[in-house]
């Protein structure tokens, strides 16, 4: 039985530009260019029958519906990726890194070509997923992880101490005129599968019971990209930190209401097996991303 299919190059154009918020850097992503990027999302378009983006003077917008769409093609090009990536032969002078998806736009993509253009030679793979990564049986020299550090078959170099802050667009506070945390019983709060921690920051910070706790409006989405997007369109309060929202905060796009911040008894770390020893190239990139993040501050900016 035939199954319709969209226009998979599309797919994927369409899936760098959401990331990138930009035709032009996803056409560098992909090697082409950003009119070539930007008939292949308006082939999609005509496929699904709605637009994707607001196009704007300088400015890209993915339209509500373009991000519940992305949010739902994501995953499978990952998959796609990392069992294509696992499949093939890489030569001595590749490496391939694996790292949330969120971590791999917000922290590691504005960085990425910094690398490239020291150490033209060799060929990165980033396998941007937010699937625990299995040394064993994938092709994939180094990680990094979210957890506690403590792994007997890793080697582990922390990239950055987590603690959860609490951010909206200011557009957001104004209109709620947040002064105390206690007013959060009146907002909407966006919930991030992967950060949850309004439990706990609700139980530190305000004295806001159980029951009224429930009654609170929530949204929920699977992947903290996802939900920071949200928080910067003004539709709620959001839990994340500096590390991931850094450009957002360095715009004025995010802001922290209050200045409470909860520490988490898990950060991020740079992970690799400990045997067999990691090739001369996997260490190249180790030593660049180490050096990467000592650049990053308490507040995750750089």
């Amino acid at each position: 039985m035939h199954r319709p299919m969209p226009p998979l190059r599309a797919l994927v154009a369409f899936e760098a530009s959401v990331r990138h918020a930009s035709f032009k850097q996803a056409a560098d992503e992909l090697h082409i260019t950003p009119g070539a990027v930007s008939q292949q999302v308006q082939k999609l378009e005509q496929w699904l029958g709605y637009p994707l983006f607001l196009r704007q003077v300088r400015q890209l917008q993915v339209t509500d519906r373009g991000m519940k769409y992305f949010s739902r093609i994501a995953p499978a090009l990952e998959q796609i990726s990392a069992a294509s990536e696992a499949s093939r032969k890489r030569s001595s002078d590749s490496v391939c890194l694996s790292l949330s998806q969120t971590l791999a736009a917000k922290w590691l993509g504005p960085r990425l070509g910094d690398f490239v253009s020291r150490y033209p030679a060799i060929e990165v793979h980033i396998n941007a997923s937010n699937t625990r990564v299995d040394f064993q049986r994938e092709a994939v020299d180094l990680a990094i992880r979210h957890f506690d550090g403590k792994d007997p078959a890793l080697d582990a170099h922390l990239i950055f101490d987590d603690e959860v802050r609490l951010l909206c667009s200011p557009s957001y506070r104004d209109s709620f005129e947040l002064e105390c945390a206690d007013q959060l019983s009146g907002v909407t709060l966006i919930v991030a599968s992967p950060y949850p921690y309004w439990d706990d920051w609700l139980t530190r910070f305000t004295t806001i019971d159980a029951p009224a706790r429930k009654q609170i409006t929530t949204m929920h989405f699977d992947q903290t990209l996802l939900a920071i997007d949200a928080a910067k369109r003004g539709q709620g309060v959001v839990l994340s930190n500096g590390l991931l929202v850094q450009e957002e905060l360095v715009r004025g796009e995010l802001v922290e209401p209050f200045s409470y911040r909860l520490p988490l008894d898990k950060s991020y770390y740079l992970v690799y097996p400990r045997h067999p020893p990691l090739s001369d190239t996997a260490c190249i990139l180790k030593n660049w991303l180490l050096e990467q993040s000592s650049n990053v501050n308490m507040d995750g900016i750089i």
